[in-house]
């Protein structure tokens, strides 16, 4: 059996020291430290094994080898620790003739020990476990004292330089294992027995390396994350299985490393049948014990704790209100009862949260289905809150838009200048409120924007909530409005300016005319004759065109196809065209459409005479017509001519009343076109226009929306 551990220890022991030399020449210095550490704890394994055989299973006999082996251990465990200590929180590589000064003297010292050079044996007499040892044991203590004060020396350097009060208290935890492990090794295990020549209390050695594991495992567990599936699976158990597994597993290990210290100093037992009995009465009896202690805890403690976890699962899949029957004075029956009030308060607290949950619900929907543009901002400017009407005017989705500063989102956009400057002038207490214009491709769209804080509390801001109205259609009715309400003011003015100057007129035309077939005049006269009877003529046409514009339209419709109409127009006044070579190209489809056609008539020739009158030689109007059935039967026009075009401070005005550019116009035509189309619930505008291209459009319904009737407006 002697050469049976021999062999086996001394492989163990080569394999360790390569096992060092391979860990501190890698090239991961981040992974050193933690292969480091696994490599201890299995020396500290390999020791107390050595350890136990040496008391329990040899203590009768030469154990020599068991001394050798033991030592070694020691040597390589104070060996791996040094090393351990300076790459602990490190990521510096420790220098090459430092690791050579480690090594060599260690692999020297373990050579002498297996050759016997240090210890020369260890054997029973007289009832004591005496040890021999040669005159060079000395440099193997003065060693291990050295390295020992090494990993000291890395340990508070390292700890007196950090920074961190967590690696100092981890470093603080590693120094305290290193000092109770291998001082007290040290003591025991070497130094006592080299003065007295045998061993007394060397028991309490693998005590403190198991009291020094504990230690450095906790390290290991918080620091490295080592043995993640263990201690997964042991956390996994039920309380049942912990307690047992403490009761069969960890007891008899306690029960193993404390026996033999207190059987050598309470019972003085010194033989291998004193040890057997004493070993296998303290071993079965404790686990006796700790069973017995088991069952009665699992009792006392697991079957509540159950109790309350059936309850605590009941409440978590939402049956608020359950209660759990443990009665007692002790601290299960207080867990018991907080744990039944805790259950009917969450019950209140429920309701109350689904009520609040369905009120915030509902002004989530109203705040996102608004027709405003809402969005929170916090302190800082950030977006934290918003609606899709916000996220449109920007044009970025809302989920690119949660968490952005607004500033920086809306300064770049040249169209958004406006609202820059509006949210530059809040100051984050007053509400401001002011319209702004916004450029959408070519739409102007109006906003009233408002922007005020809001309150959590009373003491200061949570944020700021702005909102952005669309104003544009309102606008376009007020504007609407007040063009109906000109026209209106137009319309009495005209009547009775018309009204008074018509009778006149007539009067003054039949007189001009009697004059001009009574009267001899001569060249000259006659020539200023006929210029009198031309203004009055003018002066008719105009009376006439401004009574039409004044009077009360009436729409007599009829179903007609509109390509005829247009055609019809154009074959009219093809003669008239000639003198300019002018070209009407209708491209346009036929349509049927319910409407006044001598009415549209009207405007047709009045935008075609306009755009006869604007183009020079060669000139051309091109008019095209498109159903578009998505706007509930609608024909759309668009007529695109080549003339001069209209300036710029035109535009805007071409559909005002008596507005005319012509030495000769009258500035109805396109304001009677206008209130045309209007009657027919259309629109007409000037699309583009400039020289070269102007394009007029107008949109008319195509369905037959009054049973046939004639309409009056």
């Amino acid at each position: 059996m002697t050469q049976i551990f021999n062999t086996l220890f001394l492989i163990a022991t080569i394999i360790s020291a390569i096992g060092i030399i391979y860990i501190i020449y890698s090239r991961s210095i981040a992974e050193i430290s933690r292969k480091l550490f696994v490599l201890t704890l299995l020396l500290v394994i390999g020791y107390l094994i050595s350890h136990f055989v040496h008391f329990i299973i040899m203590p009768s006999e030469d154990v020599t080898i068991l001394d050798q082996s033991c030592h070694s251990f020691l040597l390589l465990i104070i060996l791996v620790l040094t090393f351990f200590s300076y790459y602990f929180h490190s990521s510096k590589d420790m220098s090459f003739p430092l690791k050579l000064f480690l090594i060599v003297p260690s692999a020297a010292l373990i050579l002498l020990l297996w050759s016997g050079y240090l210890v020369e044996s260890s054997h029973v007499h007289t009832k004591k476990l005496e040890a021999h040892y040669s005159p060079y044991y000395a440099g193997y203590l003065v060693w291990y004292v050295l390295l020992l004060s090494l990993s000291i020396y890395f340990l508070v350097k390292k700890a007196i330089i950090s920074k961190s009060n967590q690696i100092r208290k981890q470093i603080f935890t590693v120094l305290i294992g290193l000092i109770i492990t291998n001082l007290t090794a040290f003591v025991f295990g070497l130094y006592l027995p080299w003065i007295l020549g045998f061993y007394y209390l060397v028991e309490i050695s693998p005590l403190a390396f198991f009291i020094g594991v504990i230690l450095t495992t906790a390290i290991a567990i918080s620091r490295f994350d080592l043995f993640p599936t263990a201690i997964s699976k042991i956390q996994s158990f039920s309380l049942n299985k912990k307690i047992i597994f403490s009761a069969v597993i960890v007891v008899p290990v306690i029960i193993l490393l404390i026996q033999i210290p207190l059987g050598r100093i309470l019972f003085d037992i010194q033989t291998g049948e004193q040890w057997e009995h004493y070993f296998f009465i303290s071993l079965f009896g404790g686990i006796i014990v700790s069973t017995a202690m088991a069952f009665m805890i699992t009792k006392l403690i697991a079957n509540p704790l159950n109790k309350l976890i059936e309850k605590t699962t009941e409440i978590r899949r939402g049956n608020y209100g359950t209660v759990v029957d443990i009665y007692s004075n002790d601290e299960l029956g207080k867990l018991a009862a907080t744990f039944n009030e805790m259950s009917k308060t969450l019950i209140i607290d429920s309701i109350e949260l689904e009520l609040k949950q369905n009120r915030i619900q509902m002004l989530l929907n109203a705040f996102e289905k608004s027709n405003a543009a809402i969005c929170v901002l916090n302190l800082s400017g950030k977006i934290i809150e918003l609606n899709t009407e916000f996220s449109n005017i920007l044009k970025i989705s809302k989920a690119n838009l949660y968490n952005s500063i607004i500033f920086k989102i809306i300064e770049p956009a040249p169209n958004l200048k406006e609202l820059t400057e509006l949210l530059q002038k809040f100051n984050g207490k007053n509400k401001l409120e002011e319209e702004i214009s916004i450029q959408f491709d070519e739409e102007i769209k109006n906003y009233l924007i408002t922007m005020s804080p809001f309150y959590i509390d009373e003491a200061k801001p949570a944020g700021y909530l702005l909102i952005a109205i669309d104003t544009t259609d309102l606008k376009k009715l007020e504007s609407q409005l007040a063009h109906s309400e000109k026209l209106a003011a137009l319309g009495k003015m005209a009547a009775i300016l018309t009204h008074e100057i018509k009778t006149p007129l007539t009067s003054i035309k039949m007189n001009s005319d009697m004059l001009a077939e009574s009267l001899v005049l001569n060249e000259d006269d006659a020539s200023s004759m006929n210029i009198i009877k031309k203004e009055i003529n003018r002066l008719n046409n105009l009376v006439k065109e401004v009574l039409l514009f004044a009077k009360q339209m009436n729409l007599n419709k009829e179903q007609f196809d509109i390509k005829e109409l247009i055609e019809e127009i154009i074959g009219n006044y093809k003669a008239k065209f000639a003198d300019k070579n002018f070209k009407v190209i209708y491209d346009g489809k036929s349509a049927e459409i319910y409407a006044d056609k001598e009415k549209l008539h009207q405007v047709f020739l009045n935008l075609i005479q306009n755009s006869y009158e604007s183009v020079e030689e060669n000139g051309e109007l091109k008019i095209d017509s498109v159903v578009d059935k998505s706007k509930d039967g609608r024909i759309l026009f668009k007529l695109m001519d080549n003339g001069l075009g209209i300036p710029e401070d035109m535009k805007k005005k071409i559909f005002e009343p008596f507005y005319t550019t012509k030495s000769s116009g009258t500035g109805l035509g396109l304001a009677v076109a206008r209130k045309i189309i209007e009657l027919h619930n259309g629109t007409i505008e000037l699309v583009s226009s400039r020289k070269g291209e102007t394009i007029f459009q107008i949109e008319l319904l195509i369905k037959n929306n009054d049973n046939g009737k004639n309409t009056s407006n």
